[in-house]
């Protein structure tokens, strides 16, 4: 601070300044030659820090800094350092160089309420050991904070008091290396001795670098005084300060001037241990940071001990120290409450909020390495209904109300601009509901669909062929096979086809027949069964169709569609897809939509996927869900600008989302997804083919052909002797046809037509069986799914400031321009009312400190002196009168330092109005400060003039800073992304930069440079300057300077083309205030540019001062007429008439100085007096309060208030408004409207009427080179050719594809070029851009977490994701035995079993009293097996009389029921979900068992593996084309392969038939295009990518790259169908066998017990086989006691009773099945002849009437 004025001193008397302790930037040599920096800037410390920052990752820092030239010059460096690592200065403590404790205090508490952890100290001593003690007191010194000290207090550690270090223990610092030299210990050691004698009270005196610099400061001034020599004694300016002076030895280290400043080289950094301080690393501009100084190896720095002796690193941001917790809006809804439901308790009014939403979110916060306590606030109204749209909600972190928002918001471009979004947690897209129809019922000819051709048609002759293979066989034995020709050949045809509905009537006897009518029948079973099942298949995947899948035709035909209420979507309808906003109706829950479909309310419906699942999740069986999908980047969480929790929660998202935690709040609050139809996908079910069932008809061919063969032989062989006796001479033909004669007489030998019961039982052989038709039961399947959707948002906010004007050289002389002005102003004077002339006033000197020589000092004189004439004029009735003390400055500090000083001293002025510029009030406002004298100041606007500075310094204009709200607004409505800040080199360019800065950032807006430009700069300085500008990719330019530099610069920037279309440049007040003032030829070199400047409200009093004033300007400049008043002169009228109502408040009193001595030296500035009226006189101007010219004049916080600003644009010959800023209601197009709008229409640079980007490509046309991987994959994503004749290369595919259409989207050209990259690793391609080798990368290169640590992203154009592709088994169409597959196999053989054994139960049970169970031995074998297994298609005819068998039937039927239904259910099961199985589904299993698994060589899918999912490396197998991974699944060296989800769809569109992919899908953003850290492209690309993705465009890359989508498995469904085992039957088989058991044994033991008597009087002798013989030979006979046996119907109910097995005459059963009886005599007869009769049971010698039989056999019909 001290610097300056002396800077000016000597640079005025050409003699050098050397300083060994001035570090602030600002203090630059380029100000002045003569000034010589020993000590090295503040600036070279800042890339240490930076690295510091970088190396731990810190993404928010806090800057506490002194409120001083030293404290402020750094803060601009910083910024710029931080801001190219990414790191955001979240707030900006600055501490006055006197604040007190408390105020330190009050600062620091204000800090602990911020989550910030990283605060970077700027300040000296004694301050920062003040703050560091009090903030020791207060806990800011525990575990989790961060404190980086800058230079100015490392380098005195070593001398502070044993407290403060004490409480600084853990911080880290920088500080210059000094290398150690035997010099440096020697001079410790003397320098010791000497401050010991002078000091030997004192031991705490330390040496510090800054005495080593005065050292050595004063060793190169004394060299360089001796390179002089003794006789000159005058200084060259060249000779000291070009590099003359180089100490090679000095006690710092290396001393050598370059640039008038001390040459930086490594820093050190220590941490604060103990007692002191201990090295921990360096920093060099080579190396970066280094634990060894000369060691060129990049390392971390040494073992740090942190704050609260923490040894593990900060994280840098927590919750503050209060425990506030933090307040997580959330959104209040009608419907849809899977997501987010909101609940409140009646009788305790608590607030309950659950939700999928909110338990990932709790998931994720749990998950955080720290704690952060939160509270969900519900965004609804006192009645509790939503307080707004999502845009609403969102918009309240904006304005701070929320400090996040979780819930079911989706990730949007326009809200992108107000918060930040985390990863998203659910998948995106917006999609139509449509209902569905059932197609079924309008096709006639379905019913063919089950069945192929080729199998309709075999099964249509193997009807034929068996009709009459069971015609050869019966015809000669049974009637029913016979009549005339027409009637058998019916016979043929209807028997056979009748067997498809097991409706035979024909009784079939031939044992022959029966065998190959029961393979028949099971033939014709598993066909209608499988019909049925291939059916059911077909219309359960294909029965619904949607009734809409045009969206083009909604919109043609005008239909009415839903859209849920508060989304994006229906902004989405209206403006991209153009639906009439009159057609669109809202729905707000699943219940509503249902109902406006039921109603025909409306045709279809648009809304986000997540939400149309749990709508079909509901109603699936009713709607479906048609493409086209419309992408959106899903739903996400909401933080504040800038949050560091946003990187911290977005990788535990991506933790949470990829792990088992996902899938278990996916089926807590979705619960089982239902069993719909996939909503983009066309599942098929395919016909059943020949191929499936040809083992089936080869088991009937074959048995039918040996049947066959066997009857004709048979027939053949018994015919033998009447072939033989055929006359010899016959022809072939003659004995073929006479054995078809032959062949057509009956059987006679057959029991089937004998005349009576005596005839022998082994002439006539039982044959015979019948069939009942048994529909196949029906069972039917239905399977819906569905798709997902996301969201959309927008933008807007404000700005405010104004500068510091000198206005352009007279060529009048200044010394006689002073004096015209000097007579002028006396004149005025002269001219007072009367009273004044009387001596009845008082008057108060009040100085004015100007340069004359500009016009703002001409028109400030005028005005004030207008002012005061005006003003006594209207109060000629007040007591004082100022009396003006004019002074010229002379456009110097000095001058204005000796001006203020000579006012003070000679004059003693009550009050100094000035200096004009901010450099020279710094030191002017020290004088006023010691002499109490209020130093107020019209045209003094730079910030760094702080009121806290000296509360003697009024500020009667606007701060600086109060234009920057306008500013941002102005860069935040047109969405501007980098700006560049072109200001002049001084106190006043310099002290605004801090608060764009800040303002800037809060809109995410970065400054991508600082283009610094000295105040005396030449034209071809400036033109140097612009041309680097014009090289740089930014086209938004806010420039803050004032005349004559500021004119300049627009004139250079449109001679070399920066002022045409594209170029955007803002102006601060300092220029914008003086436009009217400007040459004609400047105004025409500024055409398009917009300024703000102080907005002046129109008055009559300001209208009539302007014509006043004019009149008086051309009495005093006749010849000029570019003369015009602006804000300056209106403010220095102002401050005039302030200060005069200040003065006559203050009222007549002693206006003399105190003064300490009366030595008048007027260059002594210890002789300044104190002014006795000061403090009073500074209160009354500062409560002073009326209407100005200006508008409302009071004064806050010693400087004028702030109120609107206006924005120009400049246009013709000069300003046009286009609209206003007030803090109030930002930006408006009129100053009196609340309702925010546009600016007025702004023509641009280059007369353009377009909006300008704020960014192209330099005018030089450099190509931006585009990074492409060179893969030896598919060459779909991205391929590479190269002609070999010319040697060129073509980069093709489908990213390169999305990308020239998204750079052809854009609004301006970008030329750029394709550079292929040979590697086998996409990092080292995405690394290039970060080593800035590439511009940008194009490919298939996956959106990461770490990668985007060094580069960014843009919006991923395609879907993400990591799955497993394995091998499939076809289960249908390749094996010939699939009809097998629904029952395992222990369950055939056990069913096979059963049958047989049913039937010989039923055998024992019917064979004594039914004659359908007697006959000869084959007759009744083939009876059992015939019975039993007839029963599978309920066709059995034979008649059950037995009540015990009746019982074991039933039981047995429904078994066989269940069985075949259940058949029917798993075959259909299978054909339905089992046509392609997984070899493998489980990854746990292959990770187990150690199984090679694959993955594309150079993805990260590789590290994926090992690190996440625990694969053993040894176990991985790289492929780099489809073609490779096939050949490794073919050749069984992988058992599995994982890839992401865009190359496994690429795989499988050519391998579909043969692997498919199974889940789960682990989820990952897609593929992104890359671009370097900050890049202003990647927000425009982003968007169009969104508008790419979103349009037909995408469609046709995807067909043009991809061609069609096969029909293949969904890639992440697993269903399967396992085939019905015994476990799942054996209750049923246990019950049946039981029935079976207990009524054999009960039939057994009765038979025994009524023949006990024959058992008895057999010989006892007779040894146990003859007695077993004996029972069996009675238990052959007859029953002649049975009902079924009886002559007559009156016989006697006694000669009925049961004996043997109990039976009873039961009505006809209602189930229709019927049971024929024949005559049986198995197993008995040692012969095997049949009894010649029948005995009566009652009188075994009486024979049973047949009469009676036959009544009994009529009137038993059997039932089910």
């Amino acid at each position: 601070m001290q610097a300056n004025f002396v800077i000016g001193l000597g640079d005025k008397a050409h003699v050098p300044i050397i300083s060994f302790s001035a570090t602030s930037p600002s203090l630059s040599s380029l100000r002045s030659p003569y000034f010589v920096r020993a000590t090295l800037n503040d600036s070279a410390q800042v890339p240490a820090i930076r690295a510091i920052v970088q190396a731990f990752e810190w993404r928010e820092v806090v800057l506490i800094y002194v409120d001083n030239e030293y404290g402020n010059g750094v803060i601009p460096y910083l910024t710029d350092a931080l801001q190219e690592i990414d790191t955001r200065i979240s707030y900006r403590s600055v501490i006055h160089p006197l604040a007190t404790d408390d105020q330190i205090l009050e600062e620091l508490y204000k800090l602990m309420t911020m989550p910030t952890r990283v605060f970077i100290v700027h300040m000296f001593t004694p301050l920062g050991p003040r703050l560091f003690t009090r903030a020791n007191e207060i806990g800011m010194m525990k575990e989790g904070y961060v404190w980086i000290l800058t230079d100015g207090l490392t380098d005195i550690l070593s001398t502070l008091d044993p407290s403060v270090i004490d409480s600084m223990q853990g911080v880290l610092g920088v500080k210059p290396h000094v290398p150690r030299s035997k010099e440096l210990e020697s001079f410790k050691i003397r320098w010791k001795r000497k401050i010991q004698q002078e000091y030997p009270t004192n031991e705490s005196f330390e040496l510090n670098i800054f005495g080593l610099w005065v050292y050595d400061a004063a060793s190169g001034l004394a060299m360089a005084v001796e390179k002089l020599g003794p006789t000159n004694f005058s200084f060259q300016k060249s000779n000291i300060h070009r590099n003359s002076t180089d100490l090679d030895t000095g006690l710092s280290g290396h001393f050598q001037i370059f640039n008038g400043q001390l040459r930086s080289s490594a820093f050190q950094v220590v941490n604060v241990i103990g007692k002191g301080e201990r090295g921990v690393g360096f920093w060099t501009p080579e190396n970066g940071t280094v634990r060894n100084l000369h060691s060129t190896s990049k390392a971390n720095l040494g073992t740090i001990v942190w704050p609260g002796e923490s040894p593990s690193v900060p994280k840098g941001w927590v919750l503050p120290t209060n425990k506030k917790k933090k307040r997580i809006g959330v959104p209040v809804t009608k419907g849809f409450g899977e997501f987010v439901n909101v609940t409140r308790d009646p009788s305790t009014n608590a607030t309950e909020v659950t939700g999928f939403s909110i338990a990932v979110f709790d998931a994720v916060m749990a998950a955080l390495p720290y704690a952060v306590p939160y509270e969900y606030s519900p965004f609804q109204t006192p009645d509790g209904d939503p307080a707004g749209d999502y845009n609403d909600l969102i918009y309240q972190v904006y304005l701070q109300k929320y400090e996040a928002v979780v819930g079911d918001t989706t990730i949007l471009a326009n809200r992108s601009l107000y918060v930040d979004f985390t990863l998203p947690y659910t998948e995106s897209g917006v999609s139509m509901i449509v209902p569905i129809v059932d197609r079924r019922a309008k096709n006639a000819w379905v019913f063919l669909k089950p069945l192929t051709w080729d199998l309709w048609v075999t099964t249509s002759c193997f009807f034929v062929f068996i009709g009459f293979v069971i015609w050869v066989l019966e015809h000669r034995i049974n009637k029913d096979f016979r009549g005339p020709r027409s009637h058998q050949v019916g016979t043929i045809f209807w028997f056979s086809f009748s067997t498809l509905v097991f409706a035979q009537k024909e009784r079939i006897v031939n044992n022959l027949a029966r065998f190959v009518v029961i393979i028949w029948l099971f033939v014709v079973l598993i066909l209608t069964q499988s019909y049925t099942a291939s059916l059911t298949s077909m219309l359960t995947v294909q029965q619904l169709n949607p009734t809409i899948t045009d969206i083009n035709e909604l919109i043609k035909k005008g239909e009415r569609v839903g859209c849920e209420h508060g989304s994006f979507v229906h902004e989405f309808l209206i403006e991209s897809m153009k639906f009439d906003e009159s057609k669109l109706v809202i729905y707000k829950s699943p219940e509503e939509l249902d109902e406006l479909f039921s109603k025909g309310g409306i045709a279809a419906a648009f809304d986000e996927i997540p939400y149309m699942k749990i709508f079909l999740a509901k109603y699936c069986s009713k709607y479906t869900a048609v493409g086209p999908t419309y992408k959106f980047d899903g739903f996400g969480f909401v933080f504040p600008k800038g949050s560091p929790l946003v990187a911290d929660a977005s990788r535990e998202v991506l933790n949470v989302t990829e792990g088992a935690k996902m899938l278990q709040f996916e089926k807590a609050w979705f619960g089982q997804t239902p069993s719909c139809p996939e909503l983009t996908n066309s599942v098929s079910s395919n016909s059943i083919g020949l191929n499936s069932f040809w083992g089936l008809f080869l088991i009937a061919g074959i048995a039918s052909f040996v049947a066959l063969i066997t009857c004709i032989t048979t027939f053949l062989y018994e015919n033998r002797d009447a072939l033989i006796n055929l006359n010899s001479p016959s022809s072939i033909w003659r004995k073929i046809k006479a054995m078809v004669t032959r062949f057509d007489d009956k059987d006679l030998r057959s029991h089937t037509f004998r005349e009576s019961d005596q005839l022998q039982d082994e002439q006539h052989q039982c044959h015979g069986c019948s069939y009942t038709n048994f529909p196949p039961s029906p069972s039917t399947l239905l399977i819906p799914t569905h798709n997902n959707s996301a969201f959309f948002g927008e933008q807007g906010t404000p700005s405010s400031g104004h500068a510091d004007p000198v206005c352009p050289n007279r060529p009048m002389s200044p010394h006689i321009m002073f004096e015209y002005e000097l007579a002028n102003i006396n004149h005025e004077q002269t001219r007072q009312p009367m009273v004044m002339s009387r001596n009845t006033t008082i008057p108060v000197k009040v100085g004015v400190v100007l340069d004359m020589d500009t016009w703002l000092a001409k028109m400030g004189l005028r005005c004030i002196s207008m002012a005061l004439s005006e003003f006594y004029a209207s109060h000629g009735h007040y007591k004082t009168r100022l009396v003006l003390e004019i002074r010229d400055s002379k456009r110097d500090v000095v001058g204005a330092a000796a001006a203020a000083l000579d006012l003070l001293q000679n004059e003693e002025v009550q009050a100094i109005i000035g200096p004009a510029s901010s450099m020279q009030a710094n030191f002017v406002i020290g004088l006023g400060d010691k002499a109490h004298v209020p130093i107020i100041s019209f045209s003094a606007t730079s910030p760094s003039l702080s009121s806290l500075r000296s509360r003697y310094f009024v500020r009667a204009t606007l701060n600086d800073s109060a234009q920057v709200p306008a500013i941002r607004a102005i860069v935040q409505a047109f969405g501007w992304r980098e700006v560049v800040l072109i200001y002049v080199d001084n106190e006043y360019g310099n002290g605004v930069i801090p608060y764009l800065t800040d303002a800037l950032q809060e809109i995410d807006t970065r400054i991508s440079y600082r283009s610094v430009i000295h105040p005396l700069a030449t034209d071809d300085q400036i033109l140097e300057e612009l041309y680097k500008l014009m090289t740089m990719p930014t086209r938004v330019f806010i420039v803050h300077m004032f005349t004559p530099l500021g004119p300049r610069l627009f004139t250079r920037a449109n001679e070399i083309g920066m002022m045409k279309e594209g170029y955007v440049w803002i102006l601060t007040d300092g220029l914008t205030d003086i436009l009217s003032t400007l040459d004609p030829s400047v105004i025409d070199s500024m055409q398009g540019v917009l300024g703000v400047k102080p907005h002046v409200p129109r008055s009559k009093e300001l209208e009539s001062f302007k014509i006043r004033w004019k009149r008086k300007i051309q009495q005093e400049y006749p010849t000029n007429e570019s003369f015009e008043l602006n804000i300056f002169g209106l403010w220095a009228y102002d401050a005039a008439s302030g200060q005069a109502m200040a003065v006559e408040k203050h009222g007549p009193t002693n206006f003399s100085f105190q003064k300490s001595n009366t030595h008048r030296n007027s260059t002594d500035l210890d002789t300044v007096g104190v002014s006795q009226i000061g403090p009073s006189l500074l209160q009354s101007l500062l409560s002073t309060r009326f209407k100005g010219l200006s508008g409302h004049f009071q004064i806050f916080n010693s400087q004028l208030r702030s109120s609107a600003f206006q924005v120009v644009n400049v246009i013709g010959k000069g300003e046009r408004g286009v609209g206003f800023w007030t803090p109030e209601n930002g930006t408006v197009r009129k100053l009196h409207s609340t309702s925010k709008a546009n600016l007025g229409t702004i023509v641009w640079p280059g007369e353009s009427p377009s909006v300008p980007k704020g960014w192209v490509l330099p005018t030089n046309e450099k190509k931006m080179r585009i990074g492409v991987p060179v893969t030896n994959g598919s060459g779909k994503f991205v391929k590479v050719t190269r002609d070999p004749s010319t040697n060129a290369t073509e980069v093709t595919g489908f990213s390169i594809a999305v990308f020239d259409a998204v750079m052809a989207a854009l609004p301006y050209a970008v030329p750029y070029e394709y550079i292929p990259f040979q590697t086998p690793d996409y990092n080292d391609l995405i690394y290039q851009v970060y080593l800035k080798k590439y511009d940008a990368v194009v490919g298939d290169t996956t959106i990461l977490a770490n990668r985007s640590l060094y580069v960014d992203f843009t919006l991923p154009y395609t879907e993400s994701g990591v799955s497993m592709i394995v091998p499939i088994i076809d289960r249908r169409r390749k094996n010939a035995w699939v009809f097998l597959k629904p029952l395992t196999w222990d369950l055939w053989v056990t069913t096979s079993c059963f049958f047989v054994f049913i039937g010989f139960v039923i055998w024992v049970l019917e064979h004594r009293v039914n004659k359908d169970f007697r006959g000869p031995r084959s007759h009744q074998v083939g009876t059992i097996f015939w019975f039993s297994f007839s029963t599978l298609v309920f066709a059995q005819k034979e008649r059950i009389v037995s009540n015990l068998a009746r019982f074991v039937v039933i039981i047995w039927l429904f078994v066989v029921l269940i069985l075949t239904q259940s058949y029917t259910a798993s075959l259909t099961s299978m054909l339905t979900v089992q046509q392609l199985n997984p070899t493998i589904t489980d990854i746990n299993e292959l990770i187990k068992k150690g199984e090679r698994v694959g993955c594309e060589h150079g993805s990260f899918v590789h590290e994926f593996l090992i690190e996440s999912m625990k694969f053993d490396e040894s176990n991985l197998v790289n492929y780099e084309s489809t073609e490779v991974l096939d050949e490794l699944f073919s050749k069984g060296r992988i058992a599995a392969a994982f890839d992401e989800i865009p190359y496994i769809k690429l795989f499988l569109a050519k391998y579909c038939s043969k692997y498919t992919a199974v889940g789960p899908t682990y989820k990952f953003d897609g593929f992104g295009f890359v671009f370097p850290k900050g890049s202003p492209l990647v927000a425009d690309v982003s968007r169009q990518v969104l508008n790419v993705t979103e349009g037909a465009k995408m469609l046709q890359f995807e067909k043009a790259w991809f061609g069609q989508t096969p029909s293949c498995p969904e890639l992440t469904n697993s269903v399967s169908s396992n085939s019905i085992g015994l476990n799942s039957f054996w209750g049923l088989f246990l019950i049946a066998g039981i029935a079976s058991f207990v009524a054999l044994i009960t039939c057994i033991t009765t038979f025994l017990y009524e023949n006990r008597d024959a058992l008895i009087n057999l010989n006892s002798p007779s040894s146990i086989w003859r007695k077993i013989k004996a029972m069996v030979t009675r238990f052959d006979d007859k029953d002649l006691r049975s009902h079924t046996f009886r002559k007559s119907d009156q016989l006697q109910d006694k000669w009925h009773q049961s004996h043997g097995c109990s039976y009873t005459n039961f009505a006809p059963s209602p189930s229709t099945l019927l049971i024929p009886t024949h005559n049986n005599s198995a197993f008995f007869g040692e012969q095997g002849t049949p009894s010649s009769g029948h005995a009566d049971p009652a009188g075994p010698n009486r024979p049973m009437s047949p009469y009676i039989m036959f009544e009994y056999e009529l009137a038993n019909i059997n039932h089910e």
